[in-house]
């Protein structure tokens, strides 16, 4: 049924960008910390183009930090005690301007798939009205 496949695809798309905005809130949370280097979210279409997943959270130099390394998924936090190289001198790396421009895109695009999920349950709510 193309409702309930819209709905997959609007919550698919929320719960991946739930998770950038996360990785967005960790690097403003750790800018003013020394060596912190900020990471950027990382979507991929899944299977068939039907949503959007969130892959990987990555460290701008491109190595990845996962759900397979450093990502601890259960609580939605980034590990940044370990495979983190910090000097004490080094300044963090995030860019605010960035880093808030990166957040309002993310929110629209939430807010565009909230819509797709309203619009999908309303669909549904209709084509059982009419089948009753």
């Amino acid at each position: 049924m193309m409702s309930s496949s819209s709905l997959q695809i609007g919550a698919s798309a929320l719960n991946a960008f739930s998770w950038g905005t996360a990785v967005t809130a960790h690097n403003v949370a750790n800018v003013s910390t020394a060596g912190f280097e900020p990471r950027r979210a990382v979507y991929s279409s899944n299977a068939n183009d039907q949503g959007v997943s969130f892959e990987a959270a990555m460290k701008d130099a491109g190595s990845k930090v996962g759900p397979s390394s450093n990502w601890n998924a259960a609580n939605a936090v980034l590990d940044v005690t370990s495979g983190i190289p910090l000097e004490a001198s080094a300044p963090s790396g995030t860019d605010l301007a960035r880093e808030f421009t990166q957040m309002i895109s993310t929110q629209h695009a939430y807010e565009a798939n909230a819509q797709v999920v309203r619009t999908s349950d309303s669909m549904l709510g209709t084509l059982l009205d009419i089948k009753a």
